[in-house]
């Protein structure tokens, strides 16, 4: 036999390329076609109301006529008595009759513009109530009425045989963002809650959907992607590691603002696609909105570490590592951080490459501190032979104020020659690892509970004399 099912209620919003229909055996689906109606039921709420509505205006409408006759009746009146308010010198009045004239006239002509006054304001009030009252139909236009999505399918199959079907589509204005709550212990253990900022702008509100969360590519059709040549290129500059300013910035919630990075964690993981189903049923009004949505939570061992550059904070940043995030299925996202039961601050987690380490910052720990100074002593300048010759020597005190043994980077600088006529000799390291290209230097250490450590660097400068040196 045939059947033709029309879904109604549906977004208008829907793709129709995107349509999935799950058959039974001996059934197909022969055509279908999508299109977008107005709900009868919302017409037939506009025509009531349109109804009412012109029937007020036409009430208000013959009470603003009624006062208007009224208006220019009292100004007829006023006219006539201004006309004739003269008395004619051939007339002979009594005092007493012309003080009554006199009075009438008073009397009368307040009278009169009392009641023009009451009338002019009513009818100014009608008028607004007009204007109102034209807003309210125009609200109630067709054109203005909600549409709503229509699939209109049409089935063949075996005569007198009846079966389910299930029918899923999608709808563009939608989405979702991870967002984590991240609970560090001061041992380090990570306590992650992984959560759905899910929004939709349909229209109509989705109460009790069933709601799977993907990473991945969506709109890619059922046909194979193209093949494309990979070409690796260099990016300007040298690749750092994770610091607290790499952190990105904070995604808005309630704005519903798309950060760059979620943008590039979609394509990231568009060939392994992620999967998450929340236990629970929720609801997501149809404006737009976010609905902070709960999908599991997950413990991490981690190590906690310091990160100092002791030429621009004294004090350290304080990290927590862990290598186990690949055994459980994370996705870039907002993180939200609770240090030893103090909220730090939001971040945006980009996630590192499998193998790497996950950084998550901490904020900064007054407890483990850095002093930088110059040795004066031991910083000289002088000409010799057409050059000058600049000695600068740094000194980096250490402290660790923990009863606990702590793990730290220092990291510092030595200035790096952007000129041939510019000669940059290293003395002394004290022990660090040294970049000649980027000038960087670092320090891995490892202090006992409260132990200091005193670390120095020194290096030399060789410019000619009468140039004038820039960036020290």
């Amino acid at each position: 036999g045939e059947a033709t099912i029309t879904l109604a209620g549906l977004s208008s919003s829907a793709i129709d390329e995107m349509l999935q229909v799950s058959l039974y055996p001996g059934w197909s689906l022969t055509s279908h076609v999508f299109k977008t109606e107005i709900p009868e039921d919302q017409l037939e709420l506009a025509a009531d109301n349109q109804a009412a509505i012109d029937e007020e205006i036409q009430l208000n409408r013959q009470t603003f006529l009624l006062r208007e006759a009224l208006l220019f009746a009292y100004e007829e009146e006023l006219e006539m008595i201004r006309a004739n308010r003269k008395v004619n010198g051939e007339e002979l009045l009594l005092v007493d009759d012309l003080r009554d004239h006199a009075n009438f006239w008073r009397e009368r002509l307040k009278e009169l513009s009392y009641l023009m006054l009451e009338l002019r304001m009513e009818m100014e009030t009608i008028t607004a109530t007009l204007e109102e009252l034209q807003s309210k139909r125009q609200y109630w236009d067709k054109n203005n009425l909600p549409v709503e999505g229509q699939w209109i399918l049409r089935f063949s199959g075996p005569p007198n045989s009846r079966n389910d079907v299930r029918i899923s589509y999608m709808v563009p204005d939608a989405g979702w963002s991870a967002v984590y709550e991240v609970e560090v212990s001061p041992a380090g253990n990570i306590k992650m809650k992984l959560y759905a900022s899910a929004f939709q702008s349909t229209g109509l509100d989705w109460e009790g959907v069933p709601l799977v969360f993907v990473v991945g590519d969506l709109m890619q059709s059922i046909s194979p992607p193209v093949f494309e040549k990979k070409e690796l290129n260099l990016a300007g500059g040298d690749a750092v590691t994770f610091s607290a300013q790499d952190a990105g910035t904070v995604i808005d919630e309630k704005t519903g603002r798309e950060n760059p990075r979620h943008e590039r964690m979609l394509v990231a993981n568009a060939a392994g696609r992620s999967v998450f189903c929340p236990a629970n049923l929720s609801k997501i009004y149809g404006d737009g909105s976010h609905e902070r949505i709960f999908i599991n939570e997950f413990d991490l061992t981690g190590d906690l570490s310091y990160l100092i550059f002791p030429e621009y904070a004294c004090e350290a940043f304080q990290f927590v590592n862990t290598e186990e995030w690949t055994d459980s299925e994370l996705v870039s996202g907002q993180v939200q951080v609770v240090a030893s039961g103090t909220y730090q601050s939001d971040y945006y987690m980009q996630l590192p490459k499998p193998g790497e380490t996950l950084r998550i910052p901490l904020g900064q720990d007054f407890r483990v501190r850095a002093n930088r100074k110059r040795v004066l002593d031991h910083c000289t300048s002088k000409v010799f032979r057409g050059a000058r010759v600049t000695s600068e020597t740094f000194e980096i005190t250490i402290e660790n104020q923990h009863n606990q043994n702590v793990s730290i980077v220092v990291k510092d600088a030595l200035p790096v020659s952007a000129n041939s006529d510019i000669l940059v000799e290293v003395i002394e390291l004290g022990g660090a690892e040294f970049d000649a290209t980027s000038g960087q230097l670092e320090w891995h250490l490892d202090l006992g509970p409260n132990e200091g450590r005193t670390l120095s660097f020194e290096y030399v400068i060789t410019h000619p004399k009468r140039r004038l040196l820039l960036g020290l």
